[in-house]
């Protein structure tokens, strides 16, 4: 069995944004895509498949809803952001407390809270390197991330020079998107997308 990353997002309003005027169109078991935008500065290839139950339940046409919509706009906003290929396998899992993800780019979703953006941006994010490999706790030290990327890149960001990224052993801040009180703009979750990549390339990957 894979070791998942787990959280627990605070069951706040639900905030649904779009980055780039990004419009993805998906049909039942389609891979998400993004549209031309040339307001994107990326062109990421970041798809997924969403396993679906050959005669569903109508739990599950409505939990597959929710998932597609998610996913559809999480992706939109990573491929809009940056360069980055994989090819993801999303699940609805009712026996999942909230939602995981695994390096292998299995995401699984299992309460309804966590079917939105921002969760599935913060899962995508998991299947992508963070928290998941072997490479990451050693970048760690006393709850600091000690790689230059990702460092510099939240100083300007924040711009502020004496900022520092944190971690422990599955999640980073700020822009981890762990609590979806953490996000109150488009450019939040730009900021994510931008982290993650950063993060990748203090990690080698």
């Amino acid at each position: 069995m894979p070791t998942f990353a787990r959280h627990i997002l605070a069951r706040a309003a639900v905030l649904v944004l779009s980055v780039c005027g990004v419009v993805v169109l998906s049909g039942p078991g389609a891979s998400a895509a993004t549209t031309a935008d040339t307001a994107c500065p990326a062109s990421g290839h970041l798809t997924y498949t969403l396993a679906r139950a050959a005669n569903p339940t109508a739990d599950q046409n409505a939990a597959y809803a929710l998932i597609t919509t998610a996913m559809n706009q999480a992706l939109s906003v990573y491929n809009c952001q940056v360069n980055l290929t994989k090819a993801l396998t999303v699940r609805y899992e009712p026996s999942v407390s909230t939602a995981d993800a695994n390096w292998n780019g299995t995401i699984r979703f299992g309460a309804r809270s966590t079917m939105q953006q921002i969760t599935a941006m913060h899962e995508i994010s998991h299947t992508l390197g963070v928290g998941t490999v072997s490479a990451w706790s050693p970048k760690l030290s006393n709850g600091i991330w000690t790689g230059s990327n990702a460092t510099a890149r939240l100083r300007s960001i924040t711009r502020d020079q004496a900022a520092s990224v944190h971690g422990d052993r599955q999640h980073f801040w700020p822009y981890g998107l762990n609590y979806t009180s953490e996000v109150s703009s488009q450019a939040d979750l730009v900021s994510h997308c931008l982290m993650v990549a950063a993060l990748r390339q203090d990690m080698g990957l």
